[in-house]
Order: C-alpha cells, then sequence, then structure tokens
C-alpha cells in the first residue's frame, strides 16, 4: 500500500486513510500529518529508524488536527491511536534543539518525547502548538 490521497487539502498516506476519515467524520480539521513515533513505543532499533528519516520504513504518524493531536500505528485490520486535546498540551518544547529530531510534549506534569522523521515536520508541528498556545489563548 503506497502513494496517498487528499482529504481537506492535506495529502494523506493510504495506510492513514481509515483513521482520517474517522476524524473528518467527527468534526476534526486535518492541520498536519508527519511520520513520528513516540519514545516511550518504540525500540532503539525503532528510534534509530526515525532519527535517520528512513521514510520507506515508517512506523507510525503525527496526526494533528484543530482540535487534537493523534498520535497513529496504523495496523492491517485497526490503527492504533492515541489522542491528546490541544487545550490539555501545556508546552513543546525541543530536545537537544535539532540534533535529533526530537521534540518534547508537556501535558501538565508528564511529557512525551516525539521523534520526526523529517525535522521540518517537527518545526511546522512546534509552530503550530506555540501559535495556538500563544496566539488564541488556549
Amino acid at each position: 500500500m503506497t502513494g496517498t490521497i487528499e482529504l481537506g487539502g492535506i495529502e494523506v498516506p493510504k495506510k492513514l486513510n481509515r483513521t482520517a476519515k474517522k476524524l473528518a467524520a467527527a468534526g476534526e480539521k486535518l492541520v498536519q500529518i508527519a511520520p513520528a513515533i513516540l519514545e516511550s513505543k518504540a525500540s532503539q532499533q525503532m528510534l534509530a529508524i526515525a532519527r535517520m528519516g528512513m521514510l520507506d520504513k515508517v512506523l507510525g504518524y503525527l496526526v494533528t488536527t484543530d482540535k487534537n493531536v493523534h498520535f497513529v500505528r496504523p495496523g492491517i485490520a485497526w490503527d492504533s491511536v492515541q489522542t491528546v486535546p490541544l487545550d490539555v498540551i501545556n508546552d513543546v518544547v525541543y530536545e537537544n534543539e535539532f540534533h535529533n529530531n526530537t521534540l518534547k510534549i508537556k501535558v501538565g506534569e508528564r511529557a512525551e518525547k516525539i521523534i520526526f522523521y523529517d525535522d521540518m515536520d517537527g518545526i511546522k508541528f512546534y509552530q503550530y502548538i506555540k501559535h495556538i498556545k500563544f496566539c488564541s489563548g488556549r
């Protein structure tokens, strides 16, 4: 399964088609889809693949909507989805300032590291979160 489709002006990898349609049906507008994994859900090999930007071996995606951030691991029969509402995110910070494509998302006292396959995706996500936190007062 290769290629992409477009939904709401955002290119959606075919393996995320099922999840993207469910989000759209729930009234969420796609903002960004980026290959990324959560450090807590990854082996050292998976982290290395992500840090090297091996897009032919994408293991997960960060799907950002106007309401939530979804961490999606596509599967054959169903997708594993973890959701964090934007309004509970306190901050997003760089981990080692661009050296390893890693951002830390903070929710209350807890934090989760997100490793992006492409540092530009991480920058776009960082800018989006900072914009909605400081410009719209969420």
